[in-house]
């Protein structure tokens, strides 16, 4: 939600004794389900309030994530949260609150799109999101971008740009749009040229790239709901989920904490 490539591409079963995870899969696969998690660079603008510093609900949710408690009390604790959304339900709309650096936090059924974020540490990858001004420079105007580094990719990068629109029926939902790209390279901010591995122009073409299902590859364009958005700058939440598209990741959700 991403030198990378330069390097050969990493084969997860090289690094972690036992797995089965071919060439290409450690590439494609890790990114399987992730153009379902952009965000847009257009959109109305407004500030959204950031959460009271003492609010027991968000202090709750990060307990909860930082203990290693169970899924099942972890979306209780999201479930209580979301109620409290300081974007009012336009979440997707609110550019200037999501541009920045992302950290994924804690995800819900990551291990039906990517086993590296299901690795232990240190194998597994971090995952980060880049909206607005950031990843116009890193992969272009009016494009987003998600990338994975470390553990097994070491200091490689993998990124995954798309497009995505504000919903005209939803404020909260964002479209996501072709052309998908997956490329390797640096950081963010290392000017390190990226090199392209997989560019498809729909979504059907992404997923079958993914060896996804016939079934899969029908299925409708990815919706991503934002379900609770903080204003403010470092330290930031956003939790989301996908509610339409490709079967193996509906369902998903995510949380976020921003990081510049």
């Amino acid at each position: 939600m991403v030198g990378l490539l330069s390097l050969p591409p990493v084969a997860v079963s090289a690094v972690v004794p036992g797995a089965r995870i071919s060439r290409r899969a450690a590439l494609t696969s890790a990114f399987s389900g992730s153009a379902a998690v952009l965000l847009p660079l257009a959109g109305a603008s407004a500030t959204v309030p950031a959460a009271p510093a003492d609010l027991p609900e968000r202090a709750a949710l990060l307990s909860a994530i930082t203990s290693g408690a169970s899924d099942s009390v972890v979306l209780s604790k999201i479930d209580a949260l979301v109620l409290l959304d300081p974007a009012k339900g336009r979440g997707a709309s609110e550019k200037d609150d999501l541009a920045g650096e992302w950290e994924l936090i804690w995800s819900y059924g990551a291990e039906a799109f990517s086993p590296l974020l299901t690795l232990p540490r240190p194998f597994r990858p971090d995952s980060y999101q880049y909206l607005g001004p950031i990843a116009t420079d890193e992969v272009g105007e009016g494009r987003v971008a998600q990338g994975l580094v470390g553990g097994v990719l070491g200091p490689l990068q993998l990124w995954l740009s798309s497009g995505a629109v504000v919903s005209g029926d939803d404020p909260s939902v964002l479209d996501i749009k072709p052309p998908f790209r997956l490329q390797a390279g640096g950081r963010a901010g290392s000017a390190v040229a990226k090199r392209t591995i997989v560019e498809a122009g729909s979504d059907a073409e992404f997923r079958k790239a993914n060896v996804r299902t016939d079934e899969a590859q029908r299925a409708p364009p990815n919706k991503y709901k934002q379900t609770y958005l903080e204003g403010g700058g470092k330290g930031a939440l956003r939790i989301s989920t996908v509610t339409e598209g490709d079967p193996v990741i509906v369902g998903e959700i995510f949380v976020h904490r921003k990081l510049r």
